[in-house]
């Protein structure tokens, strides 16, 4: 006897439909179910993660090396690189890394040279490039010798705004112990408009940190997150540098591989950066985001199957239509009823840990991310990207192949395999 035949049996005498379709109707109920479950192991790693640690400071605060390869001027750029020149430490340096005389966001970057001569400084760097442009001008930055001595560099995006305690709270987690090879941060959503900006936002905030939170509950953090990554020195250098990864997509997390394969650990910071994010056109925002879950996917294919899991929308969705056709409204409302405290628990996660709560007059933004996030993964089994305007191929392993009118996909060998 199948499952839909005891819950007829149970509920009904004469079910509307086969029992077949009740069969499918409890099973995609379970499935939703354990989306819910995996919500709540994301909310209780939450709990633990955020909870305030005491760490003591370093007997000498060591120097910082923070490199920031930039390319265009981003909104609120000035305030961003503002955020990061005034940190409540004793000792660090930036310095910004452009590959173009051109790039409008020089004049800036001399401004903030100007404003902290002693700290602050620009290299243009020019030689030959992989296919990740960013971290192809790092590694020219080291091959110009620009890494001098400092233990810890710092790679960070041009787009975050951070408080006065980022160095020194990264920095504690870091020297804690010597085995730690990286600290990473997550990123939360900051909207500059009204537009794309705001779904962009509660995609990071309601979904991205959910699923770090989790992975982080499962497993050891074996990943990490570009916006922010403080590397050990000689664990940098025992990988091998930026050299390995300059044709590969998602550099942060080969970069945190690399380390761990040295015997070096991870560590996922209490710290959250914030990412300001502008209003793009519509197909902008969809390839940025399509980008990011191809990212995601090339890193870890299977897991990522698997995260279809993560969203019990569509789940939920199928069996309380079966459900309700069947004559069983109470099921059906039982579906409605899980996927609410889906969302509740989203939304406790962004207000609780994020510090990003979603007000009630726009709550229909998580409609729209439910939506999205279902579209956008199985848009992710695609291969073709747009990234600043270029577009590329993702290889197996996560290789990037630059294509134009006379380039077509050939095969990529993985530096690492």
């Amino acid at each position: 006897m199948g499952l839909g035949a005891v819950y007829g049996s149970v509920l009904s005498p004469e079910p509307k439909l086969p029992v077949s379709v009740l069969d499918l109707s409890v099973l995609l109920l379970a499935v939703g179910g354990l989306g819910l479950l995996f919500d709540g192991l994301a909310w209780w790693s939450g709990h633990r993660h955020f909870k305030k640690k005491i760490l003591p400071d370093p007997p000498t605060w060591p120097q910082v090396l923070m490199v920031k390869p930039v390319a265009g001027l981003d909104v609120g750029a000035r305030e961003n690189f503002l955020s990061l020149i005034h940190q409540d430490y004793p000792s660090f340096s930036i310095v910004f890394v452009v590959s173009s005389s051109n790039d409008p966001v020089l004049p800036l970057i001399k401004e903030m040279c100007s404003l902290a001569p002693d700290r602050v400084s620009l290299k243009v760097v020019d030689g030959p490039r992989g296919a990740n442009r960013k971290i192809s001008n790092v590694f020219l930055l080291m091959e110009q010798n620009a890494f001098s001595n400092e233990p810890y560099i710092l790679l960070n995006d041009s787009d975050i705004r951070v408080g006065r305690d980022y160095l020194k709270s990264i920095v504690r987690e870091a020297h804690e112990d010597p085995s730690i090879g990286m600290v990473t941060c997550f990123q939360r959503g900051n909207p500059s408009g009204s537009g794309t900006s705001q779904i962009a936002s509660v995609m990071l905030n309601t979904e991205a940190i959910p699923q770090g939170l989790l992975a982080k509950a499962l497993a050891p953090v074996d990943f990490a997150y570009g916006p922010t990554m403080l590397m050990r020195r000689d664990a940098l250098e025992k990988m091998g540098g930026f050299a390995p990864i300059r044709d590969l997509l998602a550099d942060d997390f080969h970069l945190a591989q690399g380390m761990i394969r040295e015997g070096y650990r991870i560590v996922l910071s209490e710290y959250i950066v914030d990412a300001q994010i502008p209003d793009q056109s519509l197909l902008s925002f969809w390839e940025q985001e399509r980008r990011w879950v191809i990212t995601y996917r090339s890193c870890r294919p299977l897991g990522y199957a698997f995260s279809i899991l993560l969203r019990p929308f569509p789940f939920l969705l199928g069996s309380g239509v079966l459900f309700e056709a069947s004559g069983y409204a109470l099921s059906a409302f039982s579906a409605l009823l899980i996927w609410s405290l889906h969302l509740l628990i989203l939304s406790d996660i962004a207000k609780r840990f994020v510090s990003r709560p979603i007000p009630w007059s726009r709550m229909y933004l998580l409609l729209f991310r439910e939506i999205l996030s279902l579209a956008l993964y199985f848009a992710s089994y695609g291969h073709q990207i747009v990234w600043r305007g270029r577009r590329f191929s993702v290889q197996k392993g996560g290789g990037l192949l630059e294509l134009d009118q006379s380039t077509k996909p050939q095969k990529q060998q993985h530096p690492f395999s």
